[in-house]
């Protein structure tokens, strides 16, 4: 059984190393922020708008 996770980060899709909170430096560094795309530069991350509409 695998112990990642979705990213802390609200805008982020990506998944988590093993016990990490975060899939990389940006997505840690900008926490208590309020972004609405995620810039970690992963592919595949969808980096979408978190705003529901």
């Amino acid at each position: 059984m695998s112990d990642s996770k979705k990213c802390a980060h609200t805008a982020c899709s990506c998944m988590t190393q093993k016990g990490e909170a975060y899939c990389s430096t940006y997505c840690e560094s900008t926490k208590g922020t309020t972004d609405i795309m995620c810039k970690c530069g992963h592919p595949g991350c969808r980096g979408e708008a978190t705003a529901k509409v």
